[in-house]
């Protein structure tokens, strides 16, 4: 027969096996990371980031220079990346996105995702030849930036309008 202390002990300690069961599966962050902190990330990326992007993509992109590319893959891959990071805190802790919606976040990381593989390729010898026979990547370039640049414009103009309501 068992003993009421025996059905206590075992019921402790199968509580305590299942706590530290669920911790060691949920999802663990640096601490860095705070709403705030991606908030900023976010504003920082749609603002500067987006504008020295454009400027890159419309002023000097030149094929020729491989560096610039690969500073500029470098540029997008790191923002993924950070963006990724915080998407997946925010899902994690606030249930939200670091834009708009689910939705709206994968297409601008999809966006992010494709300018950049297009850069790879211009940036590995891929010819891109116009109607003249000329290499023209730009074109193609431009087109998967503006690309990007609609889905975040659209993101920014609903958070200043979120922002005149609040």
């Amino acid at each position: 027969m068992n003993s009421p202390i025996s059905v206590f002990l075992r019921a402790t300690g199968l509580l305590c096996l299942l706590f530290t069961s669920t911790q060691s599966i949920a999802n663990t962050h640096p601490s860095y990371l705070t709403e705030k902190y991606c908030s900023s990330l976010v504003e920082q990326f749609v603002d500067s980031g987006m504008r020295s992007l454009d400027k890159y993509i419309n002023e000097h992109f030149n094929p020729e220079y491989k560096g610039g590319i690969r500073n500029t893959i470098r540029f997008l891959e790191q923002r993924l990346e950070w963006l990724n990071e915080c998407n997946n805190y925010l899902k994690d802790t606030a249930q939200t996105y670091v834009f708009h919606s689910e939705d709206d976040t994968q297409s601008i990381f999809s966006a992010i995702t494709e300018l950049t593989r297009e850069l790879q390729h211009v940036r590995s010898g891929v010819e891109y030849r116009d109607d003249a026979g000329n290499n023209n990547p730009a074109p193609y370039v431009k087109r998967r930036f503006e690309a990007l640049a609609q889905l975040v414009d659209r993101h920014h103009t609903r958070m200043l309008m979120k922002k005149q309501f609040q």
